[in-house]
């Protein structure tokens, strides 16, 4: 008889899908299946096997790792769902495309069939142009300068995912992201970009107006100060609830972006809600 001791079977888990019991949620430390953490290599491996066939990726060729970064199902509408989190993670990717430095950025534009014309073209052709695009010989390219640009491009998907924190008991839906100062790209040029802005600005606006109706409150003589902020305060919230109502309804988005990280819009419906 074996001395070894026998390994505890782990239970069956339901299966992450659209119709699972909203109480089990697959971040918490007792549902994860034991797996070692994601390394800049394993991502590097994984987009370099996608970028044979370029984006979008489907069911398919997504693979078992991009699709359950921790950074994909907290971007995911519905992250117990299992095609979401491969559009979450299809849009994170052409972000970062999209927003990385130049030339480099249209070199991986191009590997990953994102730039216009490239979708279902050959990995020869697409080598000659993203090498055009860098100055470079094609062969030099393919063996020198693509590596690096993909061990970037996983570093930059990597460093996102640090970002968020997996927290025991508690819903993806809840996983909130730090962020850095919003940026400005030729891209950002769109009416819901401009959108987004005046959301937060009014966000912000409202708050400094709550902040000095409270200060004011606190000091005797200064009712009439107190007030006037009061009332900036309510002429503020009610622009921001329309604002929040404009982008519900013309982009249906439930998540508004702030600088590189996103925020629930329910979040600030019920926000504004109960104030």
């Amino acid at each position: 008889m074996s001395d070894a001791p026998q390994q505890q079977k782990r239970p069956k888990l339901p299966s992450i899908d659209a119709g699972a019991d909203a109480s089990f949620d697959p971040w918490t430390e007792e549902h994860l299946e034991p797996r070692p953490a994601v390394s800049v290599e394993d991502l590097a491996t994984e987009l370099t096997r996608i970028m044979k066939k370029g984006l979008p990726l489907n069911r398919g060729r997504a693979g078992d790792i991009l699709p359950h970064l921790r950074s994909v199902i907290a971007r995911s509408i519905h992250p117990y769902d299992h095609q979401s989190r491969i559009s979450s993670l299809n849009t994170l990717l052409v972000r970062f495309l999209i927003e990385h430095e130049e030339p480099a950025g249209e070199a991986l534009r191009v590997m990953f069939c994102v730039t216009t014309g490239t979708a279902g073209s050959t990995l020869l052709d697409r080598y000659a142009k993203a090498a055009e695009a860098m100055g470079y010989d094609p062969d030099h390219f393919r063996k020198r300068i693509l590596p690096e640009l993909i061990e970037h491009l996983a570093t930059v998907i990597y460093d996102d995912l640090l970002r968020y924190k997996r927290r025991v008991k508690r819903p993806a839906t809840a996983e909130e992201p730090t962020g850095d100062t919003p940026s400005l790209y030729e891209h950002h040029l769109t009416h819901e970009e401009e959108l987004v802005s005046r959301i937060w600005a009014r966000v912000y606006v409202w708050r400094a107006e709550l902040i000095a109706q409270g200060r004011f409150e606190r000091s005797a003589g200064y009712a009439s100060q107190a007030e006037d902020h009061r009332v900036a305060a309510v002429r503020e919230l009610d622009a921001l609830r329309e604002l929040i109502q404009e982008y519900r309804q013309t982009y249906g988005q439930d998540l508004i972006r702030h600088g590189e990280a996103e925020y629930s819009v329910e979040g600030l419906e019920r926000l504004v809600a109960i104030t």
